[in-house]
């Protein structure tokens, strides 16, 4: 059910991302607000999030509601500096790098974390490793919307410049590259970081392979073409 309610906050914030980006493809299909107005899927967002807050409260007394909550705050603040403080301005590395990990970890974080069960030492060492997934998978996304291409994607591409939001691959010199080389190298981090937990480092590197590789896989011809 954790991972549910979070799977419910994504998609909410895909609805209402696409109506702050005028993006109209989304999962190769119209993006919501095509079909319902900018109105209705900023509603059904909402509708969304009401929903993975009944899960939450619901689900063993409510436990996991605080830890929860405390990641979508984190999520939507950095959504929100995003936007406000810094579209169209110059940001260095190191924020870039922070602001990706800020809007996409903190959902990776809480899943990773909370199937640490009982163990509060694992389930802090999934809790960062899954912060470390989420950054790479962000900056993936942020690299792609670059130079992806929409029909591989089946989304909207693009958007980040249009609007001039700041991520890693617009935001710095030789963004697309510096932007590649954190994506491996977060990964290889949250992989040496479950050296100790054989089982859960397989599953991550289950999913690398299943789910992030091939995003990147995708457009191949395309980053292959980048200089390294």
């Amino acid at each position: 059910m954790m991972c549910a309610a979070t799977e419910l906050v994504h998609t909410a914030s895909l609805c209402h991302d696409d109506v702050v980006d005028n993006a109209l493809i989304r999962r190769s299909a119209p993006a919501m607000w095509q079909t319902t107005g900018p109105s209705g899927a900023i509603l059904v967002g909402d509708l969304l999030l009401c929903e993975a807050i009944d899960m939450l409260v619901a689900l063993e007394g409510g436990r996991h509601f605080p830890a929860f909550m405390a990641k979508v705050r984190e999520v939507v603040e950095t959504e929100a500096e995003q936007e406000l403080l810094w579209r169209g301005k110059d940001a260095d590395e190191d924020t870039c790098l922070r602001l990706a990990r800020q809007k996409t970890g903190p959902l990776f974080a809480f899943v990773a974390a909370m199937s640490g069960g009982d163990d509060p030492k694992l389930s802090d060492v999934l809790e960062e490793a899954g912060y470390l997934i989420g950054t790479a998978y962000q900056l993936a996304d942020d690299l792609l919307d670059v130079i992806g291409s929409e029909s591989e994607a089946g989304k909207t591409l693009g958007t980040d410049s249009v609007r001039s939001k700041t991520t890693l691959p617009q935001g710095c010199q030789d963004g697309l590259n510096i932007t590649r080389k954190h994506v491996d190298a977060l990964c290889g981090s949250a992989l040496e970081l479950l050296n100790d937990y054989p089982s859960q480092r397989q599953a991550l590197t289950d999913y690398l392979a299943r789910d992030l590789q091939p995003v990147l896989n995708k457009h191949s011809n395309l980053l292959l073409e980048l200089p390294v």
